[in-house]
């Protein structure tokens, strides 16, 4: 006979929990296949950037730099997102993972200013009457490095969905970005090639506020996911949800959080004050499963407010 703690509004918690610990582990897996791509373009394209000249595509490697250093950090993170609950994290290590992503942008953040900096210095030097060396090495690895991260970038934007996982979709964001940057590198390099050496310094300039763009746009995720905010037209969602339950007269308050991509929330729901006992927890436990099941929440703790007398909660777990 199975313990009935492992049971949660009829959910088995030891397989839930399981279960998405097996989806972080494949997205760190995934990271680990992001990691060893970004290593190999970053070394070639520092190298034939550093010893042509070629400001673009010495940047380019320091972009693709920021994703092994990402890629690095997002991996600590799922790893000790999947870390089970102790004394000092009762609902599990899930926030890592936010904290990740958090730190990879701010990577990102720092050497984007550098980038844009360095692309002033470039367009100066052009102005100066200095002047790139593109060869066919350079046109080959910035072409090759926009094709591969490209096709990373729609698997992992693909898998991050399938997954659920917040890490995933934003490294398909970060690895698209990179993909524009690396194609931009290209062109920029063709067009040196064929003589439009401002190319260089321009593209720089662009490839900056490009990878700018983008650690912004993770900060933005994070940042409301580690501040716990929510949308509330999301809010509202759920509240719909809550009031299709049977016995539910209304809803009192939602107080949803992120947890990694994990959502917990409180729920307050307006009961009849007649309800007993025993059937206020039978509907607390189907709210609770409502949620489960639709929107696959990791938790929701659910409290009765007797409409007569609103001010006096009886908790219902």
């Amino acid at each position: 006979m199975a313990n009935i703690n492992q049971y949660d509004a009829g959910r088995n918690i030891v397989i839930d929990r399981q279960h998405r610990l097996d989806k972080l582990q494949e997205a760190q897996k995934i990271t680990f296949a992001n990691l060893g791509a970004y290593a190999v373009i970053m070394t070639a394209e520092l190298i034939i950037g550093y010893f042509n000249n070629i400001t673009v595509l010495h940047h380019d490697g320091l972009n693709n730099l920021t994703g092994v250093c990402g890629a690095a950090i997002i991996i600590t993170g799922l790893k000790i997102s999947r870390r089970p609950p102790d004394s000092n994290h009762v609902l599990g290590h899930w926030q890592y993972e936010n904290i990740a992503a958090f730190l990879s942008a701010t990577i990102m953040f720092a050497v984007s200013i550098q980038i844009l900096v360095d692309g002033v210095f470039a367009v100066q030097r052009f102005l100066a009457g200095g002047s790139v060396r593109p060869n066919d090495w350079s046109l080959g690895v910035s072409i090759t490095s926009a094709i591969v991260i490209a096709i990373l970038a729609k698997y992992n934007s693909a898998k991050g969905h399938q997954l659920n996982n917040q890490a995933l979709v934003a490294s398909g964001q970060d690895l698209k970005s990179d993909a524009w940057t690396s194609f931009g590198t290209f062109l920029s390099i063709g067009g040196a090639y064929l003589g439009a050496q401002w190319l260089d310094g321009a593209a720089t300039i662009i490839v900056g506020f490009l990878i700018l763009y983008a650690s912004i746009t993770i900060f933005r995720t994070t940042i409301m996911r580690l501040t716990e905010g929510f949308s509330p037209k999301t809010i509202e969602t759920y509240s719909k949800t809550i009031n299709q339950i049977p016995g539910v007269l209304g809803v009192q308050g939602i107080e949803p959080r992120w947890l990694g991509d994990q959502i917990v929330m409180k729920v307050g729901v307006y009961l009849d004050a007649d309800t007993r006992v025993t059937e206020a927890y039978a509907i607390g436990e189907k709210v609770e499963h409502a949620l489960m099941e639709k929107y696959d929440i990791l938790d929701a703790d659910v409290m009765a407010y007797p409409v007569s007398l609103k001010d006096e909660p009886n908790h219902v777990d």
